[in-house]
């Protein structure tokens, strides 16, 4: 099966909110075997929608919908689909009951405007929405339709877009039908292997010819500041066969690059280092300097990081790294507080002050400013240390000061891994 998702409103066309629910609904889909071919967003605008149920009707052999659903005068998602589908609007009873039952509960009167969203297209399967006052609706297009010229009918859903909504009538109405009516077909299934510590055409050269691994199906490669992803697309019969191709294909992937890769699909690195950290027993305290407590904040952003993360310092200027780290005042007048020596003694100095296993520092310049010839911006430091032995590795990383932060914490949560792991 394939869907086509379509996003109706101005907020979302002018960047006043972020399409989280595409986003979901995407790999909500995905899950399931079915193949996303379009993300679309329109404006509030009548032929603009209209134009783009043919567009996408014509694309997909299902199109699901969210937004333009409330009591106001700009939402028009419900007038054009009536439009569209040359339909007309008729009271829907169970609805209107619940909108009396849900209002009721919250203690306030029933209006006008907000009964008419019982009032719904006659052609529509009615989805009830529990947990909000705006429908959900079902349209099947037959076969051999002014709309589908095709040999399958072709599906319409239009749910709200308030995401705690539209999730619930995703999960409990619309995939459990959906997946009737896919039963039999092809599906499409992937997995997403994570790296570290390897850039992209390095990676992609270590794999190196990637026709007899695949069988035909699918590699991409996928770089972020914390590491190239590399998600595997297949395409089979069914679950079973897609699932064996997948693991198939893995195999062979991690033959090549498997010292490179930490985890896969939703792992994340902070959860895969700290699962690692709580398995060794092992504690780690963290000095950071142009990360300001990113990193601290990260390891600690799942549930049971107090297991391992004992603390932290955040020593941005040159008094706070000597007072509450330790760092030698000739150190900084030698070296400066971007350099390999800061960075050691950094790192050490955590270890020592928190009695932890393992101390990390991360000191550099983010920018946008600050930077000299010998030091630009986007020089990183992170040292590593236990109570034995420190190194400390240089990092130049690039001239934005968000991606510079992110990136100088993925390179201590590398550090950390490889340390932790033995690899």
């Amino acid at each position: 099966m394939t869907i086509a998702l379509l996003t109706i409103g101005d907020e979302i066309c002018i960047g006043q909110i972020v399409n989280t629910n595409a986003a979901w609904m995407a790999e909500a889909c995905a899950k399931e075997g079915w193949r996303v071919l379009a993300h679309s967003v329109v404006g509030d605008e009548l032929p603009n929608i209209l134009n783009e149920f043919q567009r996408l009707l014509g694309l997909a052999d299902a199109v699901l919908i969210t937004g333009g659903l409330g009591p106001t005068h700009d939402d028009r998602t419900k007038t054009a689909l009536v439009e569209f589908l040359h339909d007309t609007l008729v009271l829907h009873e169970p609805t209107l009951e619940h909108l009396r039952n849900l209002f009721k509960r919250l203690g306030r009167d029933l209006t006008e405007r907000n009964a008419a969203q019982a009032l719904l297209p006659g052609k529509c399967t009615v989805l009830q929405n529990d947990k909000g006052t705006a429908a959900g609706m079902w349209f099947t297009l037959s076969a051999g339709t002014m709309h589908n010229a095709s040999k399958r009918d072709k599906i319409m859903v239009s749910m709200p877009g308030v995401p705690h909504e539209m999730k619930h009538l995703m999960q409990d109405r619309v995939i459990p039908r959906l997946r009737e009516l896919s039963a039999n077909d092809a599906v499409m299934r992937y997995t997403t292997l994570l790296t570290t510590g390897i850039a992209e055409s390095t990676l992609a050269d270590l794999i190196g010819d990637v026709e007899p691994i695949l069988e035909g199906q699918e590699l991409a490669f996928l770089p972020s500041p914390s590491g190239v992803k590399l998600r595997i697309t297949v395409t089979a019969a069914n679950r079973v066969s897609a699932d064996a191709l997948l693991e198939r294909i893995e195999e062979r992937i991690r033959a090549r690059a498997n010292k490179f890769i930490f985890g896969k699909d939703g792992d994340t690195y902070d959860a895969v280092v700290g699962a690692l950290l709580a398995k060794r027993g092992l504690t780690v305290a963290v000095a950071e300097s142009c990360t300001g407590g990113l990193l601290g904040a990260t390891l600690t952003m799942k549930p049971g990081a107090s297991a391992y993360f004992l603390g932290g310092v955040q020593c941005y200027s040159n008094d706070a790294k000597m007072r509450f780290v330790g760092v030698k005042p000739e150190t900084l007048r030698l070296h400066g507080a971007v350099s390999e020596e800061t960075a050691r003694e950094l790192a050490f100095g955590i270890c020592e002050r928190f009695q932890s296993d393992i101390g990390i520092s991360v000191t550099g310049i983010a920018g946008p400013d600050g930077g000299t010839p010998e030091k630009p911006v986007g020089t990183i430091w992170v040292g590593i240390a236990d109570k034995k032995s420190v190194e400390a590795h240089k990092y130049t990383v690039g001239g934005d000061r968000i991606v510079n932060r992110e990136r100088a914490v993925a390179a201590a949560l590398q550090l950390l891994f490889k340390k932790v792991s033995g690899v």
